[in-house]
This record gives structure tokens, C-alpha cells and sequence, in this order.
């Protein structure tokens, strides 16, 4: 059992040498790598099959996006030179476009679209070309005779951060109003030139461009570290999936700001995936639609939650797979719904996906599979898309509000294709105005008509002031919450854009609501500020508030330079507050202090806490002690002062000068609520307040007192640097006796921060007489917090006899907890050598990893370890 406790140590589970299980990240490379082989080790969900599309076979290795063309081809792009170039060679990566002539499910040619790719990272269709994101680049390929292969490329951006190959700009996606939307990753810092100036995103996010005006925006956080998908709802609901297992509403983080928020989290999977493909398909079961579906490349799997409305946002139900396997090979990188409603899963087939798990250049990193899956439902036809890249113009309009969303946006490409000249704008809008006008009044499609209508003039970047007030007044929530994002798209060609948003942001409905602040951070204004924070007058959640945020960050240079002379036009002091905490320095706390002056203010009113915490954070001295005499003063001040001073005391050393201060925290401890009592108490021994430290010191034995308050003060009891010897022997034995096991916690806690040698001792018995159902982390992580509080406590452990199951869950819960004890390893683990590394590691021996295999594959218990 000695090996078994150096395995907890190590990190590693009893139960993985025991059961073997898989290692997500890096496997062996697969002795049989033929399609049959994977094919058979798939577990699909009841009422679906998979087939394969294509396969290295087809030349398709390591496919990493695919897209569905105007033709109804299906261009992949695949990467052999990932994760790593190798210098002496050329790059090698390619689009491929396959077709499937016969409508079997299987491809029938296969051409090399574009070779000497360099490890791009994503693309789109569109504007008769192709947008590849490729390094620091944002290119345009384009086939300029109709054979093809590409003829042209030209780099639309440059200036993309290149910090980690798997970050680069990806995702490359459509809005339904035709911008590109695609993300970047953590380790990158861009610097993007365009006519607009340089625009710049530090670390993670989701960019947006508007193509015909070469706009660029950029969104910092969106969703995870490394957000790799994106994607849209029926009315272009935004939504971002990072690489890790979180889908994230993406609309209220929209704001171009320097200030990252944190992502919006709506729900995810069990472990790291990637993609979010919406379900809008014929061909597949009804219980699938509008599901987002998830590529697992992790965990070999396909993932899929069921998104419905939460507020102004959504939430996601994980659902069960679609399909797993316990083959190592499978990663799935991208999903995408064909023209026939089946889903295609690119596979980028490697037994290897992690950059920091093994080598880049490790030689079971396959360059040379990959294959494209095609999973239908059993008893659902496939469909016989329509050819619309052949039909003409009026018909493709008219086919739009009746087509799935994959469909919506396959019509749009073509249009954007069919007329991506410099006369086509003009062309494009005389066959809008033709359909528009046919347009039935009674027709229930309609608003649908419209938003496509809009959309389009959205892609096009033509204003069209009348359709877009239709879709302001349809009576579809979700349609006018779409209206007023494009009154943001279009406010600087748009008269009268914030009486639009004004009507907007008193919506009945929640995302509407959104919408108009995110839309009003556009406008560059006071008045927008003033505007958007009208949407607190309604009752608010999660999103509206972040984007609220957001927009005021984006709009501080305006509505705080207004505010500053005396020129914004926002009277309720609430909202006043709520923009003041988005806002730092000396001028936030002397406004903060104007409002607080205001007899008008209650100290009942919800803008009292708000803008007491601003002052008390960001004032001067001076403004403690105003804070101070208003509590002192009148006690109705009292608790929403305390707890912003104690938000002060806990992030700046600044402690008020006010003789009052006594007087008001001694009059809390011993007469006001709890509230009151723990405020105080804490800013007692935060502040180390001498005259005060025996009333508190009274509190700890007072079983009159609540458990809240006595918690506080045993808290507060430690934040001195030492205390008589007899409230130390009122710690030992609270340690010990008391009755509640919180308070027991407690008090070793502050017994540890003032005399750690007679904590450890009392540690060290309640260790040994610890259960099997006692937890025994609250006597070893005060320890490892407090300077040579670990060497305390090895220091009696030594002289302790502990039994290997003890050592066992001491070592367990610190490495639970993630902490480490050089001192406390060499007491638990008798095989440590002074001569080892740092962390006490023993030197390498096969032979000795044979034998500790043995050993736990004979006496371990996985079930335990996983506890």
C-alpha cells in the first residue's frame, strides 16, 4: 500500500492502471485504420445510421472545416502541415471540392480547389470566392474561369495574431445580414489595419466584418479560451461555442470595447468539443430540431443540447449522444447539414489531438486519414435540394422565407456570388424593390418575407428606412429584436436611429430589449447611454445586465464627460449608479459622493449601496470618514456603509481616520443585526483596531450569538498578529469541544494563523481520529496557506503513527485541493529521496513501475480512488 499512496501523489487515479481507461488526448496509433474498422466500433443513438462520404481515398486528410457550396458540392479544407510546418518543406494543405453526382451519400469526384495552403485554420463561401483565414491573413481566393482551381488570391486583412496554430482565426461564418463573423484564440494579439483605422484584439474572442464596407469590430471573451463555432437561430440569434465544453450566447458581449466581459454560458457538454450546428432539417427526426449538435473531438463522441428561450437569452439541456466510440482515431472537427438534410461530420482522424500532451513532431500523429461521415435518420427520405444556383434571381428570393436556415444561407451566398461585381449592388436592389412589392399583406409568411428582405439589404448595404420599420412593428418578438440590430448596423445612415431604439428598449419582450442596447453602443453618443439604460425601468437578467455593462464602457468617453458638467440627461439616481460602477477613479467617487449628499437619496433606495461601494473604493480618506459620520449619524446608513467599507479594507490598505469609527463599529457589534455585527467584526480585524479586539474576542464563546457572527469573529480573531493566552486556550478548546463542527473549523483556522505548533497538535488528533466519512481537507488546509504552516504540521505528523489509509486521504485531499508540501511529502511517503527533484519525485525505475502496476491492478479499488 506504500506504492499505492506515491500513486495519489503522483496524480495519478488508482483506477487508471487498474481498468485502463483511455487517455483522451494521446492514444497508440490504431493497428487496423481502415473505414470498416471505425465504422464498426460507432455507437449510434437509436433511429439514425451513419455512412461514409469520403475518406483519404478521395485525397481528404485531416479535414478541419467543410462548407456546403451554391452547387451543392461540399468544399473541405485539410491541414497535413498541423500542428507544426516543417522548414525544408513547402506547405501542403488544400481545399477540396467533392461531389456527389448520383445522390448516394457517397462522393463520386474530388478536385484540389487551392494547394500550398499554409496551416489555414478556416473558411467561407461567398462574394464569389472564397474567405480563408490562414495565419496572420485573412485571404480572398477566387476561380476566375469557372474551372475549379483558384486563379486569384488577395489578402483582404492582415495583422491577425499567430500566437498558437489552433488559435488563429477560425469558424468563418455568415450572418444572416452578411457579416463574416469568425474567432480567435487565447495566445493571440492582433493589430488589424483597415480603412477604419487599426483595429486591435489582446487574447480570445469573436471578430465581425462587414465585407462591402471593410468594417471590423471586435469582441473580446465571447466564450472560452479558444472559441472554436459559431452560429445562428432562425432570426440570426448569435451563439459561440468555445473549445472547451461551453456554448455561449454571444449577442450581449457584441460591444466593441476594451473591456473584456466573461463569457455568457447558456449550458455545454461533459468535456472539451467544439462546433454548434443548429438543426433545421426535413430529413431528420422532429425531436432533433433546433438542437445544437457538438463535436466531440476530445471525447469521440457527438454531442447535443436542447437550446429553448431563458429570458432575454437561452439555455442548453445536454442531451444524449448522438454517436460515440471507443475508437481513438475519431476526432470530429466540424458539423455541417448537407443540401439532402443529412449531417456531415468531418473527422480529422488522429490519435493524437493535444499540443502539449506529446511532441509536435511524434510520429503517431497521422498525416495521412481523414474521412467525412454522413449520419440520416432511419425512415426519413433524404431531400432533392433544388438546383438554385440555376435559377433565376426572383425565384430564389421567393424560395427564402419557406427554406431551412442552411438553405437561407446557402440562397445568400449564391446572390452574393450572382452579384458580387461593381454593378451588382445596383442590379440586385431593382429585382429587392420587384419582390418587396409583391409582397401579400395576408400572407402569414410574411414578416418572414420582410426579415429575409432586410437581410439581404443587410448584405448588400442598402438602407431601406420602410422595410425596416415593418420589421420594427411585426408582431414576432424575435423579428423586432432582429429590426433593431440593423437600426445599429445602419445608424449612421439612418435620421432618426434612437427614436427606433427608444421604442426598442421599452419592448415587452426581453430580447428586443437586448438588442437596443447592444445596438445603441453604436452610436457613439450621450444620448445612446441615456437610451440604453432605460432598460432598467424593466425587470432585467444575466444578459441584459452584461450587455448594459458593456455598452457603458463603450460609451464612457460621452455620457462621463456629460455627467461631468452637468449634462446627462438621466435623473433616476439607480441608473446613475449602475453606470458609475462600470467606471473607476477620483471623478466616479466625487459624483458618487454629489449623489450620496442628496437628502432626496433614502438610504433604502437600491443606488445607496451601489454608490457608497463607489466611494468607499475609489475615494480618498476624506470620503471614508464622510462615509463614516453618515452611518454614525443615522443608523438606517449603517449596513450598506460597513459593507462597502469592508469591500475597501479587502483591496487597498486605506483605513478611515474618522474618531467616529470606534463608535460606529463597537455600537455594531454589540447592538445592531447580524448584518451589522459581521460587517464590523470583520473590518475590526481587518483594520487591526486594538481597542475593539476583546469585544470580538467575547463573541467566539457566545452561544447567544449566531453561527454567522462567531464564524466572523473567530475570522477576524486571526487577523491579529497575536492575542493573550487565554482567548489561545479558547481556540484549543473551541477547536475541540465545540459543539458545531463549523465553528470547530473555525477556530483551528485562527489558531493556525496565531500559534500553528498547537494547531498542528490538535490537527494531527483530529486526523488520526478521523473517520472514514469525515472529511479531512478543514485540518490540512489552513496549514498550507499560512507561511511554514506546513512545516508545523509535518513536524508533529512526524512523531505520529499514521496508517496508510490516512496517508492515503491526506495526499488525496492535497492534491484535490491542488496544494503541495515538500516538507509534508517526505513525512506521508517514506520512498521520497533528499536527492529527488524539488516535488520529491524517485528516480525513474521500470522495474519499480511494474511492480506498482502489480500491485494496484491486485488491491486497488477504482470506486474508492474516484472519491
Amino acid at each position: 500500500m506504500k506504492n499505492f499512496i506515491l500513486i495519489l501523489l503522483l496524480g495519478i487515479h488508482p483506477g487508471t492502471l487498474l481498468a485502463q481507461p483511455k487517455n483522451y488526448s494521446v492514444g497508440p496509433a490504431m493497428g487496423d485504420n481502415s473505414t470498416t474498422a471505425e465504422l464498426a466500433s460507432f455507437e449510434i443513438a437509436e433511429g439514425y445510421d451513419v455512412s461514409l462520404f469520403a475518406s483519404e481515398q478521395n485525397g481528404i486528410a485531416n479535414p478541419i472545416v467543410m462548407r456546403w457550396g451554391p452547387k451543392g458540392r461540399l468544399w473541405v479544407l485539410c491541414s497535413l502541415v498541423y500542428p507544426q510546418a516543417i522548414s525544408s518543406e513547402a506547405p501542403r494543405d488544400k481545399i477540396f471540392i467533392l461531389e456527389d453526382f448520383d445522390h448516394d451519400g457517397k462522393v463520386d469526384k474530388s478536385v484540389v480547389f487551392a494547394d500550398g495552403l499554409d496551416m489555414p485554420t478556416g473558411f467561407a463561401l461567398g462574394d464569389g470566392g472564397v474567405y480563408l483565414g490562414q495565419g496572420q491573413d485573412l485571404l480572398f481566393l477566387e476561380d476566375t474561369n469557372g474551372d475549379d482551381q483558384v486563379d486569384k488570391r488577395e489578402v483582404v486583412l492582415s495583422g491577425f495574431g499567430t500566437g498558437d496554430t489552433h488559435q488563429n482565426i477560425n469558424s468563418l461564418t455568415w450572418s444572416p445580414g452578411g457579416e463574416l463573423l469568425f474567432c480567435q484564440g487565447l495566445h493571440n494579439f492582433s493589430r488589424v489595419e483597415t480603412p477604419w483605422g487599426i483595429v486591435r484584439m489582446d487574447e480570445h474572442g469573436v471578430w465581425r466584418l462587414r465585407p462591402r464596407r471593410m468594417q471590423l469590430h471586435a469582441f473580446r471573451g465571447c466564450s472560452g479560451q479558444n472559441p472554436w463555432g459559431l452560429s445562428h437561430g432562425h432570426w440570426g440569434e448569435p451563439f459561440a461555442k468555445s473549445n472547451g465544453n461551453a456554448v455561449s450566447e454571444l449577442l450581449p458581449v457584441m460591444v466593441h470595447t476594451e473591456n473584456r466581459h466573461n463569457p455568457l454560458d447558456i449550458g455545454g457538454t461533459r468535456i472539451k468539443s467544439m462546433i454548434c450546428e443548429i438543426i433545421d432539417s426535413p430529413a431528420l427526426p422532429d425531436d432533433l430540431q433546433g438542437n445544437i449538435v457538438i463535436a466531440g473531438y476530445f471525447a469521440h463522441l457527438v454531442d447535443r443540447l436542447r437550446i429553448t428561450p431563458d429570458g432575454a437569452g437561452h439555455r442548453g439541456e445536454l442531451l444524449d449522444p448522438l454517436w460515440t466510440t471507443d475508437h481513438q482515431s475519431f476526432r470530429p472537427v466540424d458539423i455541417q447539414t448537407g443540401p439532402d438534410g443529412a449531417l456531415y461530420v468531418a473527422d480529422w482522424y488522429n490519435p493524437i489531438i493535444g499540443h502539449y500532451q506529446a511532441s509536435l513532431r511524434h510520429p503517431d500523429r497521422d498525416k495521412t486519414h481523414g474521412r467525412i461521415w454522413r449520419l440520416t435518420a432511419k425512415g426519413k427520405r433524404a431531400i432533392r435540394a433544388p438546383n438554385y444556383h440555376a435559377m433565376p434571381t426572383r425565384q430564389l428570393l421567393e424560395a427564402l422565407s419557406g427554406a431551412t436556415l442552411k438553405e437561407r444561407e446557402r440562397l445568400r451566398i449564391i446572390l452574393s456570388d450572382r452579384y458580387a461585381d461593381s454593378e451588382g449592388r445596383a442590379k440586385i436592389q431593382k429585382e429587392l424593390t420587384n419582390w418587396i412589392s409583391s409582397f401579400d399583406p395576408l400572407d402569414p409568411s410574411l414578416e418572414r418575407q420582410i426579415f429575409e428582405a432586410v437581410c439581404l439589404h443587410e448584405w448588400f448595404e442598402i438602407v431601406n428606412i420602410e422595410l425596416l420599420e415593418r420589421l420594427l412593428r411585426a408582431s414576432e418578438p424575435l423579428a423586432r429584436s432582429y429590426a433593431t440590430r440593423v437600426v445599429g448596423r445602419w445608424h449612421d445612415r439612418l435620421q432618426k436611429p434612437l427614436e427606433y431604439l427608444q421604442n426598442s428598449v421599452t419592448d415587452p419582450h426581453p430580447r428586443v430589449r437586448l438588442e437596443a442596447v447592444v445596438a445603441a453602443s453604436q452610436l457613439q453618443s450621450t444620448e445612446a447611454m441615456e437610451t440604453a439604460v432605460l432598460i432598467l425601468n424593466s425587470p432585467t437578467d444575466r444578459f441584459l445586465e452584461a450587455a448594459l455593462r458593456q455598452c457603458a464602457h463603450a460609451l464612457q468617453r460621452w455620457w462621463l464627460t456629460s455627467l461631468k458638467e452637468g449634462q446627462l440627461a438621466i435623473e433616476d439616481t439607480q441608473h446613475l449608479a449602475f453606470l458609475l460602477s462600470q467606471t473607476s477613479g477620483q471623478d466616479a467617487a466625487s459624483i458618487a459622493r454629489n449623489l450620496l449628499e442628496d437628502p432626496i437619496l433614502k438610504p433604502t433606495s437600491p443606488a445607496f449601496p451601489v454608490l457608497a461601494t463607489i466611494l468607499a473604493t475609489q475615494g480618498s480618506v476624506g470620503d471614508l470618514d464622510w462615509l463614516v459620520t453618515k452611518a454614525h449619524d443615522d443608523p438606517k446608513h449603517s449596513i450598506p456603509v460597513l459593507s462597502a467599507m469592508r469591500e475597501s479594507a479587502a483591496i487597498r490598505e486605506l483605513k478611515p481616520g474618522n474618531p467616529s469609527l470606534n463608535s460606529l463599529l463597537a455600537t455594531a457589534v454589540t447592538g445592531g443585526n447580524d448584518k451589522q455585527k459581521i460587517h464590523a467584526i470583520r473590518l475590526i480585524g481587518q483594520w487591526r483596531i486594538l481597542e475593539l479586539r476583546e469585544p470580538v474576542s467575547k463573541i467566539i464563546l457566545d452561544s447567544q450569538s449566531s453561527l454567522e457572527v462567531r464564524i466572523a469573529a473567530l475570522r477576524a480573531i486571526s487577523d491579529f498578529p497575536k492575542i493573550a493566552e487565554d482567548r489561545l486556550e479558547d481556540l484549543s478548546r473551541l477547536s475541540t469541544v465545540a459543539g458545531d463542527i463549523r465553528i470547530r473549523h473555525a477556530a483551528l483556522d485562527a489558531l493556525t494563523a496565531l500559534n500553528p505548533d498547537r494547531a498542528a497538535q490538535i490537527a494531527v488528533t483530529a486526523l488520526t481520529a478521523a473517520g472514514p466519512n469525515n472529511s479531512v481537507e478543514p485540518y490540512l488546509i489552513p496549514f498550507l496557506t499560512r507561511v511554514d504552516g506546513d512545516l508545523a504540521l509535518a513536524s508533529i505528523l512526524q512523531r505520529t503513527e499514521l496508517s496508510s489509509d490516512l496517508r492515503a486521504r491526506i495526499r488525496g485531499a492535497l492534491g484535490a485541493a491542488g496544494l503541495h508540501s515538500t516538507d509534508l511529502g517526505k513525512v506521508l511517503n517514506t520512498s521520497y529521496s533528499e536527492t529527488s527533484p524539488a516535488i520529491g519525485l524517485p528516480a525513474f525505475s521500470q522495474e519499480w513501475i511494474d511492480s506498482l502496476a502489480a500491485e494496484v491492478r491486485k488491491g486497488g479499488d477504482s470506486e474508492r480512488g474516484s472519491k
